[in-house]
């Protein structure tokens, strides 16, 4: 009765994880969105303190748990892509864009991983992805064309898909470099050439301009921009490693759906944004052609995902 016990609570537990990992991404992009907004500090300002802010909670984590980090500077160099450049044109896309639009659109990556896949390694992908690949399209652009609504443009939805582009291109390099290393090593090796990266541009902003990129920066500015960090990185991260513990990796998939729904509602309530027609018609294709795939494992689930595979022999691996 007790094995049974223990066996029904790490079941219930392993859905929760997930529940809490979408959440906690979305509420990440929610706060960036927000941080950007109060601070009017340039992206590459935020995502240095987020990046440190979320450095220091892994490490941390690997100290408590005694995990072996060494490794992970040396092949963490793809972290470049991701989460540097990606998450570099995703808060430049944020500042034209409203967090509606950022939290439907940043999870179309495991639509692009298998088209890249496909061009750059000829792997061929399953039949019906085709069909997901225009469903998602064309959720997409419904997305976008809502772009009229207060603090939405398209450039900046352009700026969001280049992201979603550069993370889709990490996984698919990626899944050859960091196969032996544990989650929580890569995380730490990527984050750390990211952030390398995000002060080399914040280092030139400084030559160039002469700022930093904070107008009169506060205390708690820099605390809600490492805050945003935590969440948006850090937290997603740990509570999806827990959560692969207690549940198989197909399964997880299918709650990474839940990010753009957590997005869009945390952004209206918190922010203030509005939900369009276009949103909800826009959402539904894309949160659909996203569960489908994850039901089918026709590919890479997203960006939460790839935290898990750095330690597996999957051909996507971690952030």
């Amino acid at each position: 009765m007790t094995g049974s016990r223990v066996r029904d609570r790490a079941a219930h537990q392993g859905p929760l994880l997930m529940v809490g990992s979408a959440l906690a991404w979305a509420a990440g992009l929610v706060a960036t969105k927000w941080v950007l907004n109060q601070t009017r500090a340039t992206p590459t300002a935020v995502l240095t303190v987020q990046l440190a802010g979320s450095l220091l909670v892994l490490a941390a984590a690997a100290a408590v748990t005694r995990t072996p980090v060494r490794g992970g500077l040396t092949k963490g160099w793809v972290g470049l892509l991701e989460p540097g450049l990606s998450y570099y044109l995703a808060l430049a896309g944020l500042t034209l864009t409203s967090a509606i639009n950022a939290s439907i659109l940043g999870t179309l990556e495991p639509v692009l991983v298998p088209i890249l896949a496909l061009l750059l390694f000829r792997e061929r992908p399953a039949p019906r992805l085709a069909v997901i690949v225009v469903a998602a399209t064309i959720g997409s652009l419904l997305v976008s064309a809502s772009g009229t609504t207060a603090g939405s443009d398209w450039h900046g939805d352009l700026l969001i898909l280049a992201s979603v582009a550069a993370a889709a291109l990490y996984v698919v390099l990626a899944s050859t470099q960091v196969v032996d290393l544990s989650p929580l090593a890569a995380a730490i090796g990527q984050q750390l050439w990211a952030l390398a990266l995000v002060m080399s541009f914040l280092l030139a902003t400084f030559v160039v301009t002469g700022t930093t990129g904070w107008t009169e920066p506060q205390f708690t500015d820099l605390l809600l921009a490492a805050g945003s960090g935590i969440l948006n990185y850090a937290l997603p991260f740990w509570l999806y490693l827990v959560a692969l513990t207690k549940m198989p990796v197909s399964s997880a998939a299918a709650y990474l759906t839940l990010i753009p729904l957590f997005g869009v509602a945390l952004a209206a309530v918190v922010l203030g944004e509005d939900v369009s027609p276009l949103h909800l018609a826009g959402g539904v294709l894309v949160v659909g052609s996203l569960l489908w795939e994850a039901l089918g494992h026709t590919g890479p689930p997203g960006r939460s995902e790839r935290h898990r595979r750095t330690s597996t022999t999957d051909k996507s691996p971690s952030a």
